[in-house]
């Protein structure tokens, strides 16, 4: 790879937050890696170093809950680290909280005082049909509180993560076929339906591969869109990506063959996805970054080079496997 992640981002970088929950009487630690320029630092901020967080999927907001005192809030890092006073208070999940590897996603709406709106939090844990919610937001009708939903989507199948876009929440059901959907009823019951469309004809580009893939959906500027990560046969090496557009409206899929100026991140022990503006957040552009639960590492791919860069990000933390990976992502208008 030849562009440079050397120069000085204009705006702050996206980074992933490598995060070892407390167990077996160690204490919750929390490093931060710059996915720029790659350097550590420790998290300096009390509300992600010393309590169970979870990052949603709306531009790095973070939603916190402090096993002391019981509080539950959403907070933005970026305005934290300037500053900034941004925590907007949940209700409290009490002495239960979900895994700390839920899936968080925000429906719709900035989750912050100042937007004056109606937004819904959203987690769904691991292998589990219990989907908690809650709506909160200045226009809300009563006070705000946390509901468990048993869902049944059929064939005993349970929601890994959810997508947010257009107000809508998506989950995959057959990767490149059918998508469900999660809205919330006008009186604010969870509905689920789904979407299918004219199936992807996967292939990888590289000889003698098997198709071995990993697929993350992603909102981008509005859009859904799938992200294929194809593998080879140790998972240890990126072969090929594809990079493709749900038409929801026409049923169809649209292969994209260039991102412009844009970076994709995916992956993950969450499975997040995000993008950024590549120069504007000193990354390399028209590529894809996937951080690998195979071996905890961050591959870039150039879409238009197809060549990959592989980094270690857990380089130098105590004990790597002990960490889970999260990503925080700045999200930019236009594709």
């Amino acid at each position: 790879m030849s562009a440079s992640t050397s120069r000085r981002p204009a705006a702050p970088s996206p980074f992933l937050v490598l995060y070892d929950d407390a167990d077996g009487g160690r204490p919750a630690t929390t490093t931060l890696y710059n996915v720029a320029d790659g350097v550590h630092r420790p998290c300096d901020i009390d509300d992600q170093r010393t309590k169970r967080s979870w990052v949603t999927s709306h531009g790095g907001w973070v939603l916190t809950w402090d096993s002391a005192t019981l509080a539950t809030f959403l907070w933005n890092p970026y305005a934290a680290a300037a500053g900034e006073t941004t925590n907007v208070a949940l209700p409290s999940f009490g002495r239960a909280p979900p895994d700390i590897e839920a899936c968080c996603a925000l429906s719709t709406g900035e989750p912050a005082a100042a937007a004056g709106g109606l937004f819904t939090v959203v987690m769904v844990e691991v292998d589990s049909n219990v989907l908690w919610y809650c709506h909160a937001g200045a226009t809300s009708s009563s006070s705000p509180a946390w509901a468990k939903h048993e869902y049944d989507i059929g064939d005993e199948r349970t929601i890994s993560g959810f997508t947010p876009c257009g107000g809508k929440l998506y989950y995959l059901i057959q990767p490149g076929m059918s998508y469900g959907v999660l809205e919330f009823s006008p009186d604010h019951q969870p509905v689920f339906t789904t979407v299918r469309a004219k199936p992807i004809r996967l292939f990888a580009t590289a000889e003698d591969c098997m198709l071995v893939f990993s697929v993350f959906p992603v909102d981008v500027n509005g859009e859904l869109h799938l992200v294929f990560i194809f593998k080879g046969e140790d998972c240890k090496a990126v072969v090929d990506v594809a990079v493709y557009r749900v038409d929801l409206e026409k049923r169809k899929h649209v292969r994209i063959r260039s991102i412009g100026d844009r970076a994709i991140l995916v992956g993950g022990s969450n499975g997040f996805g995000g993008w950024c503006r590549a120069s504007r957040h000193g990354l390399l552009p028209n590529s894809i970054y996937w951080v690998s639960p195979f071996d905890n590492r961050l591959h870039v791919y150039d879409l238009g080079e197809k060549t990959e860069e592989i980094r270690d990000p857990c380089k130098g933390v105590d004990d790597p496997s002990l960490y889970n990976t999260y990503a925080m992502i700045t999200y930019e208008d236009g594709f």
